[in-house]
């Protein structure tokens, strides 16, 4: 059972991860990388239960790209908080693969983290980290409010300066002394 974060509220769901043993006879919901996804990938789409995909770092998401919008979720792997191809994957998902659905974090990120991945497009996060699920529950949320990127999704920004790429949180607007 793992815990998810999603708009701000805190879910258990259980998902079997497939391997090259139990391949789509796996019962329950499955999370399927897209290689071993690739070899049957109506043998994944028509069972019984839900499939999502697993995007591991460095893999091609595109190649399963007619595929995406019959997953329950696109899972981004993040192996370490020092590996940044999660952000590229979930950018890659949304900007020119022009992926609607859920994209899940999953692995080995960090807290601070989160607020960046949300940029990129990320909507929910596997939270594997006992740390970062204690600082989600204590409301924790370290957001940067200066930005060299536009956000997808509900982030709320206004651009910054003359720049058309730099952007700044909403809550980084100075309030006049009264």
């Amino acid at each position: 059972m793992a815990t998810i974060y999603k708009d701000g509220e805190f879910v258990q769901e259980t998902w079997v991860r497939a391997d090259s043993e139990t391949g789509p006879a796996a019962g329950g919901d499955l999370l399927v990388p897209v290689a071993l996804f690739l070899e049957a990938p109506e043998a994944y789409l028509t069972r019984a239960d839900q499939t999502a995909l697993l995007v591991e770092a460095g893999e091609k998401v595109g190649l399963a790209a007619e595929y995406l919008d019959r997953f329950a979720y696109v899972a981004v792997a993040f192996p370490s908080f020092a590996d940044g191809r999660g952000f590229s994957t979930a950018r890659d998902l949304r900007e020119h693969l022009n992926y609607q659905g859920d994209i899940r974090a999953v692995g080995s990120y960090i807290l601070d983290q989160v607020p960046l991945a949300r940029r990129c497009g990320v909507s929910s996060f596997e939270i594997s980290k006992p740390e970062v699920l204690k600082a989600l529950k204590a409301g924790e949320w370290p957001e940067v409010t200066k930005y060299l990127q536009p956000a997808f999704g509900s982030i709320e920004e206004i651009p910054e300066g003359t720049r058309p790429w730099a952007r700044r949180s909403h809550r980084d607007v100075a309030v006049a002394a009264e």
